[in-house]
């Protein structure tokens, strides 16, 4: 008997395994592609009976299309409760030996996961070993799942695809990488609406007013005027966050852009790009990503040189959906990144949707419903891109306004 916990011994030991015996059964909650998983795949000669579960979504298609058409690798669809076993046996004439314990066939268990696996082996093959009752055991998993054919795998996979974001944020994961620190360390990410805009309401009076006035501007502007094209050059520089000498200084908040010159240049000429990417997200209602990827597509036309930041690109979408997308600039990043355990460097527009504002539309203020108070309204109108004034870095604006 062997105590195993680390993912790099248990997968040692399933690939040692899978190779030294001619019979493998196993039964599993979730699978996923992996090394171990490859090996099975190539030798499914040796799989007397598997059964694969798939509750929560947990388990990816790969796995099950590697298995279509399998009497010996079946997967439980629809259980009763929650099909949990994580039990892996090998044997042949004369030995076998068995895993028992809680690592699934996914590449978190081997990898990231804690674990613990028990090794266990023998040479009893009558019917009252351990050997025998865990096969049968097996045995009577697998009279409640079931064969898949091309139809059944490919309709799990088209609901598997919609589940994934959810699973994702759940295990609060936005993007590739696991987030440094918990979501309840956050300053943000735990917060009530009712924490969240007493924060708000901490700011000095100047500045909240100056916030709210410059979205209403901005509000006012996008539902005026066909396209940001047709604005004029004023109207432009200060939904921008490029100063000038009419708006005195209210452009200025959620993101200074006055230091920006590609992009003051894009602004002041009316690059025709600007506003084609702008069309492609809707005044009102969600954003999706394809939408999303569409106006960062037409808003590095505008750059053909370079030039074409995210915290220029995040600027436009906090000003035209503040309640959707914040400013990201180099006053404000190092601070959210730190709240939300990501890293601040390499900001990408892909991690920005990912890590950013996909994190932030599940945070429970995000979520809840519009107050009737006039000021609390605004803000909540605007409370994404409200989030610059918790990460603001220097609190003293007066100076650069």
């Amino acid at each position: 008997m062997k105590l195993i916990t680390t993912g790099g011994k248990l997968e040692s030991q399933l690939l040692r395994l899978i190779g030294a015996y001619p019979k493998i059964a196993f039964a599993v909650a979730w699978a996923t592609p992996n090394e171990v998983f490859k090996q099975l795949s190539a030798n499914r000669s040796k799989i007397e009976q598997a059964v694969i579960g798939t509750h929560f979504y947990q388990t990816h298609p790969d796995t099950i299309d590697a298995f279509v058409g399998s009497e010996e690798v079946k997967f439980v669809l629809q259980p009763s409760g929650v099909f949990h076993p994580k039990v892996y046996l090998f044997w042949n004439d004369t030995k076998w030996e068995a895993l028992v314990g809680s690592a699934n066939l996914t590449q978190a268990a081997l990898t990231d996961n804690s674990e613990l696996m028990i090794l266990i082996s023998g040479t009893d093959t009558s019917a009252s070993s351990l050997n025998y009752q865990i096969r049968t055991t097996i045995a009577s998993y697998s009279q409640q799942a079931t064969t898949q054919t091309t139809e059944t795998a490919g309709a799990y996979r088209t609901i598997w695809a919609s589940k994934v974001h959810l699973l994702r944020s759940l295990g609060d994961q936005y993007g590739t990488r696991t987030p440094r620190v918990p979501p309840t360390s956050s300053s943000v990410k735990s917060r009530s609406w009712e924490q969240f805009v007493a924060s708000i309401k901490k700011d000095s009076l100047e500045e909240l007013e100056g916030r709210c006035e410059l979205l209403r501007r901005a509000g006012d502007a996008f539902r005026e005027h066909p396209n940001f094209e047709s604005m004029e050059l004023t109207l432009r520089q200060m939904i921008a966050g490029i100063s000038n000498r009419f708006d005195k200084g209210i452009g200025l908040w959620f993101g200074s852009m006055k230091g920006a010159g590609y992009f003051k240049e894009a602004v002041g000429k009316n690059d025709p790009h600007l506003s084609i990417a702008l069309d492609q997200i809707p005044l009102i209602g969600p954003v999706s990503r394809n939408q999303y990827e569409e106006f960062m597509r037409e808003f590095l036309k505008a750059f053909p040189n370079g030039g074409g930041a995210i915290a220029t690109a995040s600027r436009l979408l906090a000003l035209k959906r503040p309640d959707r997308f914040v400013c990201l600039d180099s006053r404000n990043l190092p601070q959210l990144c730190k709240d939300f355990g990501i890293p601040h460097t390499g900001m990408t527009p892909d991690r920005y949707w990912n890590e950013v504002a996909c994190c932030i539309w599940d945070c429970p203020w995000w979520s809840s419903v519009r107050p009737r108070e006039k000021i609390d309204g605004e803000i909540w109108d605007g409370r994404v891109a409200m989030l610059d004034s918790f990460f603001y870095r220097d609190r003293l604006r007066k100076a650069t306004l």
